[in-house]
């Protein structure tokens, strides 16, 4: 399976499971979302709606204040596409945690 052109480019895609009780409940509604990360590349992560509205202005329809991101700290990412998984960056989830629920892969 693979997402259209204009909607990633490249070969890999990220993969994220909010933990936030209304993104959920959209995701139980509608079902997996293709969409982009709420900062421009190179930018701090946006904490609040208002961050997100200066950040972004006129390149999203739509923004739900669902209230200040808590802790600050970014998504962990792991590449999946080699034979072993490696941490691109830790962020809130460590290496430390990924090795317990997952074991020796890490």
């Amino acid at each position: 399976p693979s997402l259209p052109e204009n909607l990633s480019p490249l070969p890999t895609i990220g993969v994220r499971m909010p933990n936030h009780p209304f993104a959920l409940a959209l995701l139980q509604q509608a079902g997996p979302l293709a969409t982009t990360s709420a900062n421009l590349s190179g930018l701090p992560s946006p904490v609040t709606a208002r961050d997100v509205l200066d950040q972004l202005n006129e390149r999203v329809d739509l923004i739900i204040d669902g209230g200040p991101c808590p802790g600050g700290v970014p998504s962990t990412v792991v590449d999946c596409t080699g034979a072993d998984p490696r941490v691109l960056r830790e962020g809130a989830i460590t290496r430390e945690m990924l090795h317990k629920a997952i074991g020796e892969i890490f």
